[in-house]
């Protein structure tokens, strides 16, 4: 159980307040990472962001660094869009608030939260992962066990809202969000074999 609660959070600079675009998304599975489960990947488009370049590089010279992550909602009467915001303290500080709609992005944030973690690469507008496949990328981890229970509420009503409006009636639409929910996490829970299995 969660328990949403206001907080002022200390920036830097005021353009760390803006949601850092995400131009593109995509799943990844690497042996010997997460034991071989799919975790999300975000490009960002960071050509108003600097420093977010710039610690990505840190990490490839300096190693692994700390980060504190926090789920958030721009509103309490607004559900539909929830924020994570990062806070890279090692190697270099860096603020990165990250805004995703809970219909369209719902699934990703899923994987995020059943991974605990996803790679974080900066970018351009149209960059995808197949032609950035060599770009530098990092590991951000994201605890998300205290906030799976508020999650999975969040989840299923916006999914229940979402087949309400395709025109299915409340007990359909209800039925549907369960099938949905658990056929989506029997296809992401999937892991890649290790060479010894």
């Amino acid at each position: 159980m969660i328990r949403w609660h206001k907080e002022r959070i200390q920036l830097r600079h005021s353009i760390e307040a803006d949601p850092v675009p995400i131009v593109s998304d995509a799943g990844v599975a690497s042996r010997g990472v997460a034991d071989g489960r799919l975790i999300p990947l975000f490009i960002l488009d960071t050509s108003k962001r600097p420093d977010i370049d710039d610690m990505i590089r840190a990490h490839r010279h300096l190693g692994p660094g700390d980060a504190k992550s926090a789920w958030a909602l721009r509103s309490r009467f607004d559900k539909t869009r929830l924020q994570l915001l990062l806070t890279i303290e090692k190697p270099s500080h860096c603020t990165i608030l990250l805004e995703f709609d809970v219909i369209r992005q719902g699934g990703v944030i899923d994987q995020i939260i059943q991974s605990q973690g996803f790679y974080l690469q900066a970018g351009r507008p149209g960059d995808r992962l197949l032609s950035t496949i060599e770009h530098e990328r990092i590991l951000v981890e994201v605890p998300s066990r205290e906030f799976r229970g508020e999650w999975q509420r969040i989840f299923r009503k916006a999914v229940v809202k979402d087949c309400k409006r395709r025109g299915l009636s409340r007990a359909e639409a209800k039925e549907k969000a369960s099938l949905f929910i658990k056929e989506w996490r029997e296809i992401t829970s999937k892991r890649m074999k290790s060479k010894y299995d």
